[in-house]
This record gives C-alpha cells, sequence and structure tokens, in this order.
C-alpha cells in the first residue's frame, strides 16, 4: 500500500528516496539512506530491516549482499518489499508472493521504483520516466515522480502521507521532510520542499563552516 521511488544524481553526488503512502507516518517507516546507497522495505513494512540493509552495504558495499541480508533476516518475507539503489552499478529489488497487485519494481538508468497495492499497472513506469526526465535539484525530481505516479493511478486508497529525503557531500542530509497526514500530502511535501531548498545551502554551512553561517533570522528572510 505504498509507492516510492530512489534516485542518484551522478553530477552533484546527491542520493535519495521519497514515498507516500495510504495511511499515516511513512517518514518514520519506509526507507533509509546512507553513504553509497538507499535501501527499501515496504508493504507489510518492517523497518528494522532498513538496518540490517545499511549495515551489510556498510561492510560488503554490494547491493546484491545488502538486499539478501534484508531477505534473510525478514519475517514472513512473502509479504516484503525490499529493494536497493547503490551509488553506482544496478538496483536490486524483490516483491514478496503476497503483497497486493498491482505490485512490483522497476530500474531506470538512476533510479528505482517500487510499488504495491497500486490502481494501475501506469504508476511505476511513470515514477521512473518522470524522475528520469525531469532536470533541477534530485529531491525536486523525486518528488515529482510521486506526482506522476499519483496522475497514473496512485493506490487503491486516498494517499495520506509522504516523505522525501536525500544525502548530499560530507554524510550530510541535503533533505530530510515529512509530511505525517494531511488530506493531500504530495502536495503538501512539494510545498515544504519549495520552502526548504532555499535555506538548505545555509543550515549546511552551520554544519560544516558555522563561523561563515548566516543568524536564523537571515536563513528565514531568504525563504
Amino acid at each position: 500500500m505504498t509507492f516510492s521511488i530512489a534516485g542518484r544524481c551522478p553530477e552533484t553526488g546527491q542520493i535519495g528516496f521519497a514515498v507516500t503512502t495510504s495511511s499515516v507516518c511513512v517518514g518514520a517507516r519506509v526507507g533509509a539512506v546512507t553513504d553509497g546507497c538507499v535501501v527499501f522495505s515496504q508493504a507489510r513494512t518492517d523497518p528494522r530491516l532498513h538496518r540490517v540493509g545499511v549495515d551489510s552495504w556498510g561492510k560488503t558495499g554490494s547491493a546484491q549482499a545488502t538486499l539478501d541480508a534484508m531477505q534473510a533476516a525478514a519475517v514472513a518475507p512473502h509479504w516484503r518489499q525490499l529493494g536497493v539503489l547503490p551509488a553506482t552499478g544496478e538496483a536490486v529489488h524483490l516483491t514478496g508472493a503476497s503483497c497486493l497487485p498491482h505490485c512490483g519494481g522497476l530500474t531506470g538508468a538512476n533510479s528505482l521504483a517500487l510499488g504495491n497495492f497500486l490502481g494501475t499497472d501506469k504508476v511505476l513506469p511513470a515514477l521512473i520516466e518522470t524522475f528520469e526526465a525531469e532536470k533541477g535539484p534530485l529531491a525536486w525530481r523525486l518528488v515529482k515522480a510521486l506526482r506522476a505516479g499519483e496522475a497514473a493511478g496512485s493506490e487503491v486508497d486516498p494517499l495520506q502521507s509522504s516523505a522525501v529525503m536525500v544525502l548530499g557531500q560530507d554524510d550530510l542530509k541535503d533533505v530530510d521532510l515529512r509530511v505525517d497526514y494531511a488530506a493531500d500530502p504530495l502536495v503538501a511535501l512539494q510545498d515544504l520542499l519549495a520552502d526548504w531548498l532555499p535555506k538548505a545551502p545555509a543550515y549546511r554551512l552551520r554544519a560544516i563552516d558555522p563561523d561563515s553561517a548566516p543568524s536564523s533570522s537571515l536563513v528565514e528572510r531568504k525563504g
């Protein structure tokens, strides 16, 4: 009962994901990003599998080994939908036999889409095609892909929550935004992202060079 898109930007080195679902607080339950990869656990989600994936990636640097570790750790893997998008190389994914149709995964040149309990079989292609065609910041491309998936059929039930996360250089999250409950969570997430992106460089500067960072009031006025 979720659809998601992971993406990477070869130009900036950023990697991240966006996700939406027909229940509350999806950002607390689906997806994790670490230096070098995104990992997904969704459908009947077990957020603990994200830690398994992150740990395996740190030890192996292999997308397939990371997916295998998550699958091996999963209780009732036939209910799980898992995926790994590395910063370079092929994405991998699996969808358990009990996941509700329409369901599955699809990969693009720099992206991975997963979904279950979808309204049509056009949702996953719309996610990939939109992400690969869009220009601009990675987070914006991810959210635009979700909007395209919604327009192509969305889920069977109305969406309630959404999230987007992007990891940049220096192991800092350039974007980490959640809409835990809203009547139109993708519009709310898009509005939140539009407000955040102009402010993000100043907050990054606070972490890496606080002496040069602007004050809070100046950051807010930039928004």
